[in-house]
């Protein structure tokens, strides 16, 4: 504790009768001032600081100053220096009593003198202080008072004259007050000298001191300079501070000497040290509270310079941990502590031989519990402020101290044997704790670390025994095992208390795990089973601590087993968790780790656990296994009907595991899926190469989904989608093939059909079974009516189509109607094809799309002749297509009325249609026989093929002929070669063959196999057409009248030889009826009315009945003489006459008036111009024509005429 300051004081008491009371007015003022101790609020501006020091409070001790000797000696003071510059008193007060000017100048003064030389004698920094005490005035006024120049009066100015040194003023009034009564006036001026008598003496004080410091620490490269006696010197200055309340400068003092220390470590200048040894072989060094400087003479031993490393660096911190617990600032005491302990800790371990056995663990447990210890009493010490904010993190250091401790039992348990040399337990030859904790509560420093030879210890020889151990605590439990577990048991619960106090959620997970090892080793199996859980699951929720997750996890799972419990769900999930943490642990770090056994006997029981689990259950993302694809194409099986690839599978354990199952889902555009999967397989640990089979044929770009491996009924799901991998899939040519298609014969009057054509690969395939589903919602597909040859075909509940079984190479197909149009006459759909093969079930998949329109259009114009029907049909692309036509057909219906003869009447070679190019053809149809009245229907019937479909067709056909070697090398080019059309069109339109266009491409390239592909094109020509068959309704109910102009002589000789512009010619105009087309008789006609109407146009100018009514008879014709008159000059063609149908106005008084109308609007009029074609040469006029015509004016005035 730090001393009081001392002041002394001397009494002078008045010797006249008159004042013989004096003494006891001393003694009143001396009391007075006691009772205003400890002085407060001192405020200290040294020369040698910049700021100012505020003291808050001193505590004072007032002395007499013939006693100063004997309490010096009564409180052990030292010569010399001494420990502090208030050794000796800073303030000496005079109280004397003088009231008469004669007594102080013959006895006062003398006094003073005298008093003032014996406290120059003593030669110490002092601060004489003279205090003249007035007695109490009955009459209530001061003593002395103010000249009018403001100087003191009477004797107090004749004190100020006498002993005032320049501006210091030494002298003092005390005007006591009444006895009984307080008067606040009378104090503060004495006080307030008195504070600033000490600020004054306190400053020299300290001042001389430094400059002392200095000269000591400038002759430390002097021989004979010792380091403990300067120590001693600068520390006097920390003393100081503290005795007056300055902890900080206190503090400060104490770290420029532990630097100083360490320099001096540094430059090797040991000797001062009087033991040349590092020390701690004292008895009881290793149970010796650290943060007391009373349990060893530290500063006798310093003195003697007897002192060694060991103390002098406890004492040293003692005194620094001291002063920042004075401070409130324990939490740097306490990670001081770790950073002290941890560097004295390394150098004790430099002389561990010639300590006590486990002295350094001893040392180092007590050295942390008394930090603690101390710690916590200051904890609890009220704050002046009121500030507790930094007890929060003293808990953390409070708990790396605790956990400090506990180590230190660990290793003392383990060494002992109490405790097994293995993880997570420290080894006892481990300096430092092997797990995470040694980078944290060990971290290493520099300062003071030394590994100069002279700190060692010397060794110790064969005769000299070895120090023991005094920590009675360490002793019992390192002698008896149910101690030292209950020791480390109970200490490591108060550390997780402290770690959960401060939030340190990681080191408490740490130390669950030495609570439960302890229980595992101690085969407390409840116990262990319930710590193993709880830790696993903190493990779980931090994401963290993975060793000691697998460590929690094992030890769980031997418990369950200790204790013969079953295999539930619980336990399966702590089967799955612990191989996750066998995943995510490093095997060779694990292997690094002293201490740590390897044994995998657990893992291999869990696995074998699991796989005997009848719980099924999806493990999502499980850390045991990684898998991927290693290639990008998948590979054709031998057999033509499987595909494969190649999946690499690493197994994360550390041992081999036999899995059931291990497949990979895919899915397309179309989000349909197709799986890869190989059944058993023994996967080593690290990555394994495996074949995986596909049983569905499909082909397309698929994205990896999700990667499943089977344990038993643990099945362990990945999903890969995130990953973006693309797998290329391709059809076997050897395998099944199905392809959708429009059928080949399409007839527009029947049901409309795709065809689903199946043609087996190289195995047989046996009960096959075919669905078609539309993914159009226009199109339906009539599954359940489809046909097979004709016949109609078994369809399950399922919408199968039952085919039955193909033998290799065996084609068929199958015709299925539907409904419905497409958008874009396009429709997409999927085809799944379902059979069985020798070696296992099989699976096709496609999705097609089929063009369900025709790729031309056709247009009829039928012409009308009494005798027969001339039918032209054109037929044109769909705008897109280049058709090839190989014949156009019109045929009658077998045994009918009509005979149909072809304009051309062979099809020696095909004629090609383009989208601006249509073919035209022309038929006549001729009755023969009674014609039926409903009318005749033909067969327009169109060979044709696409020139796409005909280039493709020829290339596959080419293929097929050709051994696979040399098919492969040249199919990809090929293909590419017919899906460009812009390549090949051009000149295979004008003439060339297709062998000679895709000879250019193939040579260029020089591809193998090339000349093979050629000459099987062109040896094998394309033989497959497409037939469409259109049935032509023959017109019925149609009159057909013949019109003829002609002129109305009917001798040559009176026709006109020559005809002029503007000349009238006679013309008949001739209407022959015939009912041929009309499908009825003749007679029902007779009351029918035709009307005849001849159209003006700009050529001619019509007189005569140009419009009139007729009713038609076959037998005789309806004849009209007309004028003509042509208007201008130059080949005229004929006018032309319109015919149209009228009702006859007499029928309206027929019953069957409905049933004629009906008729008659039934009936359509043909026009036939017999002549139509005929033309009149009109030669111009021979002279001018002139015409009058009158023009009335506005005078009423008529000319005569106008040349026009």
């Amino acid at each position: 504790m730090p001393r009081p300051v001392t002041i002394t004081y001397t009494l002078h008491p008045s010797p006249t009768p008159s004042t013989s009371n004096s003494t006891q007015v001393l003694q009143s003022a001396i009391s007075g001032i006691k009772s205003h101790l400890p002085l407060r609020n001192l405020h200290w501006k040294s020369s040698t600081r910049t700021s100012i020091r505020t003291i808050q409070e001193v505590d004072i001790e007032l002395v007499e100053l013939g006693e100063i000797n004997s309490v010096r000696d009564n409180l052990g003071g030292i010569g010399g220096n001494g420990s502090s510059v208030l050794d000796t008193p800073l303030v000496n007060l005079c109280l004397v009593v003088c009231e008469d000017a004669e007594v102080y100048k013959n006895q006062t003064r003398s006094f003073i003198r005298d008093w003032l030389s014996l406290l120059a004698a003593r030669r110490t920094p002092h601060a004489p202080l003279i205090v003249l005490v007035n007695p109490p005035n009955p009459a209530g006024h001061a003593a002395g008072g103010k000249s009018v120049w403001g100087k003191d009066k009477g004797v107090l100015g004749k004190l100020k004259t006498d002993f005032n040194v320049g501006k210091r003023d030494r002298c003092v009034q005390l005007n006591l007050p009444q006895v009984g009564s307080y008067d606040p006036a009378a104090w503060p001026e004495v006080m307030n000298k008195l504070k600033e008598s000490l600020v004054s003496a306190f400053d020299s004080a300290i001042i001389e001191r430094e400059e002392e410091v200095k000269r000591g620490e400038a002759q430390r490269l002097n021989v004979g300079w010792n380091f403990c006696t300067w120590f001693l010197l600068k520390e006097s200055l920390a003393n100081s501070f503290e005795s007056v309340n300055l902890p900080e400068d206190s503090l400060l003092i104490y770290e420029e000497l532990e630097a100083s220390f360490f320099q001096v470590l540094k430059e090797q200048n040991l000797s001062w040290f009087g033991i040349s040894k590092l020390g701690a072989t004292h008895p009881g060094d290793d149970s010796l509270p650290i943060l007391d400087t009373t349990v060893k003479p530290y500063r006798e031993l310093m003195r003697s310079s007897m002192i060694s490393i060991f103390d002098f660096r406890i004492y040293l911190f003692a005194r620094q941990g001291q002063l920042l617990g004075k401070l409130g600032r324990i939490t740097e005491v306490a990670k001081r502590g770790q950073w002290f302990v941890a560097s004295l800790t390394r150098r004790l371990r430099e002389a561990e031989e010639s300590l006590a056995q486990h002295f350094i663990e001893s040392w180092t447990y007590t050295a942390c519990m008394d930090i603690v210890d101390k710690c916590d009493q200051w904890s609890r010490i009220d704050r002046p402020n009121g500030d507790y904010s930094g007890l929060v993190a003293y808990e953390s250091a409070r708990s790396e101290l605790l956990d400090i401790a506990r180590i230190q039992v660990e290793r003392i348990g383990v060494s002992s044997g109490h405790l097994p040399p293995i993880y997570p337990f420290n080894p006892a030859s481990s300096p430092y704790p092997s797990t995470i904790q040694e980078d944290v509560l060990f971290e290493s420093s520099s300062n003071g670390l030394s590994d100069d030879e002279e700190l060692q210890h010397t060794p110790q020889s064969a005769s000299e025994q070895r120090p023991i151990l005094s920590n009675e605590q360490l002793i019992d439990a390192q002698q008896d095992e149910g101690n030292c577990r209950a020791l480390y048991a109970g200490l490591t619960r108060k550390t997780i208390k402290a770690y959960e106090a401060c939030g340190k959620v990681n080191s408490v997970t740490r130390l669950k795990a030495d609570l439960a090892a302890l229980a595992l080793y101690t085969q407390s199996w409840s116990e262990a089973y319930d710590l193993s859980r709880r830790l696993a699951k903190d493990c779980a929720e931090f994401l963290t601590w993975d060793p000691i997750s697998k460590f929690a996890l094992e030890g769980a799972l031997q418990a369950h087993r200790e204790l013969n419990m079953g295999k539930d769900e619980d336990w399966e999930n702590l089967g799955l968790a612990y191989l996750r943490a066998c995943a995510l642990v490093d095997k060779d770090k694990e292997q690094g780790l002293e201490g740590v056994q390897i044994d995998f006997e657990e893992l291999k029981r869990t696995v074998e656990g699991l796989r005997e689990s009848d719980t099924e259950q999806d493990v999502e993302e499980h850390k045991a296994f990684a898998i991927r694809i290693m290639s990008g194409q998948a590979d054709h099986a031998e057999d033509g009907d499987q595909t494969s690839i190649e999946i690499g599978v690493n197994n994360v354990l550390p041992v081999p595991i036999e899995v059931d199952h291990i497949s990979v889902d895919l899915t397309d555009m179309q989000g349909e899926t197709i799986s890869f999967s190989n059944e058993g397989e023994i996967l080593q640990p690290g990555d394994n190469t495996i074949k995986a089979i596909c049983s569905t044929s499909t082909q397309g770009l698929y994205s990896l989904q999700i990667a499943t491996v089977s344990l038993g009924s643990v099945n362990f799901i990945y999903n890969k989608a995130e990953e973006e991998y693309k797998l290329r899939v391709k059809r076997d040519p050897r395998g099944v093939e199905a392809r959708l298609r429009m059928p080949y014969d399409i007839k527009l009057d029947e049901d409309t059909k795709v065809v689903v054509e199946i043609k087996a690969g190289v195995v047989e395939m046996k009960d096959v079974k075919m669905s078609l589903r539309s993914l159009v919602g226009e199109v339906t597909y009539l599954v359940q009516v489809a046909q097979m040859s004709e016949q109609e075909v078994n369809v399950d509940e399922s919408a199968l189509v039952n085919i039955g079984d193909l033998d290799p190479g065996e084609d068929v197909d199958i015709a299925i109607p539907y409904t419905g149009i497409p958008q874009g006459e396009y429709a997409k759909a999927q085809i799944v094809l379902q059979y069985e093969t020798s070696s296992g079930p099989r699976e096709w998949i496609d999705t097609q799309v089929i063009f369900m329109g025709l790729p031309l259009t056709v247009n009829v114009q039928d012409f009308f002749r009494p005798e027969c029907l001339l039918s032209h049909f054109t037929i044109a692309s769909d705008g897109r297509e280049y058709l090839r036509i190989a014949s156009v057909e019109l045929s009658p219906p077998q045994e009918g009325s009509h005979a149909v003869e072809a304009c051309k009447k062979q099809w020696e070679n095909s004629a090609t249609i383009t989208p601006h190019q249509p073919l035209s053809c022309l038929f006549k149809v001729r009755k023969h026989g009674k014609a039926d009245g409903n009318g005749a229907v033909l067969r327009l019937r169109i060979r044709y093929r696409s020139l796409e479909e005909e280039v493709r067709i020829a290339i596959e056909n080419a293929f097929q002929k050709l051994p696979s070697s040399s098919r492969d090398s040249v199919r990809r080019i090929a293909g590419e070669w017919a899906r460009d059309r812009g390549q090949w069109l051009r000149p295979y339109l004008l003439g060339t063959s297709l062998a000679e266009t895709l000879s250019d491409v193939l040579w260029s390239q020089h591809v193998e196999g090339s000349d093979e592909l050629l000459k099987a094109i062109e040896n094998d020509p394309v033989e497959m057409w497409r037939t469409l068959e259109i049935p032509v309704d023959v017109p019925q109910h149609r009159l057909l009248t013949t019109v003829r102009i002609s002129p109305a002589s009917s001798r040559d000789s009176d026709a006109p030889k020559e005809v002029y512009e503007g000349r009238a010619i006679n013309m008949k105009l001739t209407l022959s009826t015939s009912h041929t087309w009309s499908g009825s008789d003749p007679d029902s006609t007779k009351e029918r009315i035709l009307v005849f109407d001849i159209s003006n146009n700009e050529d001619w100018l019509i007189l005569g009945k140009k419009k009139g009514y007729y009713t038609p008879d076959p037998t005789k014709p309806e004849e009209q003489i007309i004028i003509l008159i042509p208007l201008k000059s130059g080949q005229l063609f004929l006018p032309n006459v319109n015919i149209q149908l009228l009702q006859n106005p007499n029928s309206n008084s027929n019953p069957n008036l409905g049933i004629e109308s009906d008729r008659q609007t039934q009936l359509l009029c043909e026009t036939y111009f017999e002549n139509a074609a005929q033309s009149i040469t009109v030669l111009p006029a021979k002279k001018e024509v002139n015409a009058i015509v009158p023009i009335p004016v506005a005078t009423n005035e008529i000319w005569e005429g106008e040349r026009i």
